[in-house]
C-alpha cells in the first residue's frame, strides 16, 4: 500500500463517505476545541505506540482493532500541519491500510465541515 497526500480542499468530499474514516491525531484538547466533522480522535503518541507494538510483537490494542478493523476502508489522517500525519500514514500503509494524509494539516483546512 502507499500513502497518498491530499489537499485540504478535498476533505469535504470525504466527510460523509461511509467507506472513509477521518482520524484527528492532534492533542485531545485541540480535537475537543475544533475538528473536522465526523473525525475520530486517536492521539499521535498512542497511535505510534500501538503501531510499534504491531511491528514488534504483533500485539493489537482493542482501540486500534476497533478503529482499524476494516482494511478495505480508506483512512485519512490529519494533524496540525501535516508532518505527523504523514509519518502515521506511511506506517499504516506498511501494515496494508489504504491511507491518505492531509497536506498542511488542520491549519490548512478551510472547508465547511469544521465543528467548534
Amino acid at each position: 500500500m502507499s500513502c497518498e497526500m491530499i489537499s485540504s480542499r478535498k476533505i469535504d468530499y470525504y466527510v460523509n463517505d461511509p467507506y472513509v474514516t477521518i482520524i484527528d491525531i492532534r492533542l485531545k484538547e485541540k480535537y475537543v476545541y475544533s475538528r473536522i466533522k465526523g473525525a475520530i480522535h486517536y492521539e499521535y503518541n498512542k497511535l505510534v505506540d500501538d503501531i510499534n507494538n504491531i511491528y514488534k510483537c504483533g500485539k493489537i490494542s482493542y482501540e486500534f482493532r476497533k478503529i482499524f478493523g476494516n482494511k478495505e476502508k480508506i483512512y485519512i489522517f490529519y494533524c496540525d500541519k501535516g508532518a505527523m500525519s504523514l509519518v502515521i500514514c506511511e506506517k499504516m500503509s506498511g501494515l496494508g491500510y489504504i491511507c491518505k494524509t492531509v497536506v498542511g494539516g488542520f491549519e490548512a483546512y478551510k472547508g465547511m465541515c469544521v465543528i467548534n
